[in-house]
């Protein structure tokens, strides 16, 4: 008696076949997974871009109107202010200037009310010993400054080069 004959069915994955998938989708996902930050590094590298986006309005205002515009933190050093003609005081006292962008707003940021950056700190502002920098007329900074921001590992660096008042925004740790 012969043998049944197996058949081939080549609607069917060998072996051989899955393994090679596997293998590739192991490498992908090697590859995806560290670049993927956490919810609080995404924060933190937010923050930072909106603080710099902020500092190049105070700038810019300062230039097309041809007034000094000062972007002024809060004492606890979680909310800033863009404001015209600063002369110092409080930040309770001084009004912020018009959002550019929202109509009907101020350009006041609170971190933690901020949509998405609850959990971002800021660590330190100096800018020559204070913590408010003056762009005069010509756009030039009070002096150089940097503010630090924190959120889960992410540290980010903002910084205000002096004469120039060109603004940087830097991962410095996570």
């Amino acid at each position: 008696m012969r043998a049944p004959r197996q058949t081939y069915s080549p609607a069917a994955f060998t072996l051989v076949e899955v393994l090679i998938v596997m293998v590739i989708l192991a490498i992908a996902a090697a590859i995806v997974i560290p670049s993927i930050g956490t919810a609080a590094d995404s924060q933190a590298i937010s923050a930072g871009r909106v603080l710099g986006s902020d500092l190049e309005v105070a700038r810019s205002l300062a230039l097309t109107t041809q007034q000094t515009h000062s972007l002024v933190f809060s004492p606890d050093l979680q909310s800033y202010k863009v404001v015209a003609n600063y002369g110092g005081g409080s930040y309770a006292s001084v009004v912020a200037v018009p959002h550019p962008v929202v109509a009907g707003e101020r350009l006041e940021v609170c971190l933690a009310d901020a949509n998405g950056m609850g959990s971002v700190n800021v660590l330190a502002a100096s800018f020559g010993g204070v913590s408010y920098v003056t762009f005069n007329s010509q756009g030039e900074p009070s002096s150089a400054g940097t503010v630090l921001l924190r959120a889960g590992g992410t540290q980010m660096t903002v910084s205000v080069s002096a004469l120039t008042g060109a603004v940087s925004v830097t991962r410095t740790a996570g």
